[in-house]
């Protein structure tokens, strides 16, 4: 099937003077028909679309307006990246997947205000043969071309690029020259610097201590960091990041730039910059790197330097993840999806800080959410708003607690209720009770495996009767780094280090040692063989040898026995025990035992994140 297209010539994209007219004065469907057209040709004898998936975007485009590709991908017929190369096929022009970010003149780049850039969607990247390569997200944009060509005074030649990978690279260009620049002597006025920021590198021309800052929040977002320290010394200040887990050292400051930045940090954070003496809390909510990140920030005075500063970065746009996004595998996942049907009971997810427990809970509620249920939500901080659920802030300062809130939950006619942390006798009775009397209750504890989730209830005072009959399940989970796709080395494994984490070596040798699935498992490595971190990684990882991370689980269902064995207070070891043998549960070892042989983790990994995990 041929699609109908009129023959005007191609419009031509070599810049030429300015009308004097708007740009807005042109009748698009001139500029534009045939070119979509063409472009849906394109698609379709590339195998991209089918002949029906054009016609229906152009019956829509009839009626709604817009570009051809824009609505077949809106539609979800065919993928950006195919409309793009379309795009270049079409108009003759060059088609880049990735923008070698490592080439990027940076000097070149940043002549251009960053507003016209993130506006237009482009960059210059580097100058070949006299001519200036402009990646775009849109090359049919020859006014904003006009315009780069007139700011340069060179020759310019677009290259066709997703959108968001210039987004990307224009904050890279942007971070990286923000980095390089140092702090000024006595630059440390910042009253009335304490307005919201739209985007945080828009503010480009302010004082050096509110760029240094800015640009420290820029850099710490776009290498994933989940938490910054600011460390003042006796002679200097030193910043780490902690990137999947594991701090780093990423900048120093003189030691007169200190209070300035700790002052600097306050402001932003609403705390109190005269008070030295007390630690603070505040939060920062910003617009970074195209991110809408909240941060918690937390001050306290040290005997060396003055105060320290932490501050915990959490995206916003990355807190809700579907059940199968985060770790589970395939048996895992279609327990929890039973249990978090269940109409009543209480599933404790267990770990320590900064296991990934709230994202489990997060990824639970978002899998039962529907107009049928009704589900309230107490948590400290609140840290993703759901839509379709009540959710309440713990605020101890009017005692409003996990129990109190938990108390007047129950006067709502919930269906499920999610608490952010049983910690005391109080939220627990209640939890048990509005478990007992109809009510899913899913929340967190900290112990170390799953087991011990239940003693620790005990320990509270809860007693053990009340344990038994009303918990269903508990889930210990810990996060382990995720091996760099791009720098992850296969080699031959010893048979202890197989053993180590439950991986028995001759079902190894003959390629049977790996039982469970995974969603988006990379390729699995040669038979005999498993994967490793490279000593000194590469530039994607940042020289780690570790990118992301997932997570390990250990799911412990209540039966009989377990139940029995909770009544007489057995130990958590014993019990254990018993679940391993008798309800093939997988510890948290056994389970990082199968992301490796995945390829997804390292058995170095596994064992140093669980080390309190008997065998």
């Amino acid at each position: 099937m041929r699609l109908p297209r009129r023959k005007v010539p191609r419009p031509r994209l070599s810049l030429r003077p300015r009308r004097a007219t708007a740009r807005n004065d042109r009748d698009p469907d001139e500029d534009h028909d045939v070119r979509q057209r063409l472009i849906g040709e394109i698609l379709v004898a590339a195998g991209k679309a089918k002949p029906v998936q054009i016609t229906q975007a152009l019956e829509t485009q009839e009626t709604e307006g817009g570009r051809l590709g824009e609505l077949l991908v809106r539609q979800k017929s065919v993928e950006e990246a195919d409309v793009l190369r379309a795009l270049g096929e079409q108009l003759s022009l060059p088609h880049w997947d990735k923008i070698p970010v490592e080439q990027i003149d940076v000097s070149l780049a940043t002549k251009l205000p960053i507003g016209f850039l993130r506006q237009h969607k482009l960059l210059p990247v580097k100058v070949e043969g006299g001519v200036v390569q402009v990646v775009m997200g849109d090359p049919l944009d020859v006014w904003a071309l006009d315009d780069v060509r007139s700011l340069l005074g060179q020759d310019v030649a677009p290259v066709v690029v997703a959108p968001m990978r210039v987004v990307d690279a224009i904050n890279h260009v942007y971070g990286q020259n923000q980095e390089t620049g140092n702090l000024g002597d006595g630059e440390d006025d910042m009253e009335g610097e304490g307005e919201e920021l739209v985007d945080i590198l828009d503010i480009n021309d302010e004082a050096p201590i509110i760029r240094w800052v800015n640009s420290l929040l820029f850099s710490a977002v776009k290498q994933r960091a989940s938490d910054i320290h600011i460390e003042p010394g006796e002679k200097e200040v030193v910043v780490r990041y902690r990137i999947d887990g594991v701090l780093h050292e990423v900048r120093r400051a003189a030691k007169q730039f200190i209070p300035s930045i700790i002052s600097r940090v306050k402001i932003m954070a609403g705390l109190n910059i005269a008070e030295k003496r007390l630690p603070q809390d505040g939060r920062i909510r910003r617009r970074i790197a195209g991110k809408d990140i909240d941060m918690r920030v937390a001050t306290a005075p040290t005997v060396r330097g003055g105060e320290r500063i932490t501050i915990r970065l959490l995206d916003r746009e990355n807190v809700l993840h579907d059940l199968a996004d985060i770790g589970f595998g395939h048996d895992h996942l279609h327990t929890i999806n039973e249990l978090i049907n269940r109409p009543h009971g209480i599933i404790l997810v267990t770990g320590p800080t900064g296991s990934g427990k709230t994202t489990t809970l997060y990824a639970c509620l978002a899998k039962i959410n529907s107009p049928d249920l009704n589900i309230l939500t107490v948590e400290d901080p609140v840290e993703y708003q759901l839509d379709g659920i009540s959710q309440v802030a713990v605020n101890e300062k009017i005692d409003l607690t996990f129990s109190a809130g938990l108390r007047s939950f129950l006067r709502h006619d919930p269906d499920v209720i999610m608490v952010g942390e049983i910690r005391d006798l109080a939220t627990a009775e209640i939890a048990i009770q509005a478990s007992l009397t109809g009510h899913l209750v899913l929340s967190t504890i900290h112990t170390n495996d799953a087991a011990g989730g239940i003693t620790r209830l005990v320990d509270l005072g809860v007693q053990p009767f009340l344990v038994a009959s009303s918990l269903v399940a508990l889930l210990a989970q810990r996060l382990v780094r995720r091996l760099c796709m791009d720098c992850r080395e296969p080699y031959v494994p010893a048979a202890e280090d197989l053993q180590s984490v439950g991986i028995d070596p001759v079902e190894f040798s003959a390629g049977r040692a790996k039982t469970i699935r995974f969603k988006g498992e990379p390729a699995a490595p040669p038979v005999g063989h498993l994967f490793r971190a490279r000593e000194g990684g590469c530039t994607t990882c940042l020289g780690a040898g570790y990118r992301g991370r997932t997570a390990i689980y250990e799911l412990l269902l209540l039966d009989e026995s377990v139940r029995q064995m909770t009544i007489k207070n057995t130990d958590a070891q014993n019990i254990k025990k018993y679940a391993q043998k008798s309800l093939a549960m997988r510890s948290l070892r056994d389970d990082g035992g199968q992301k490796v042989l995945a390829g997804m983790t390292s058995v170095a990994e596994v064992l140093m994140i669980t080390a309190e995990d008997a065998q």
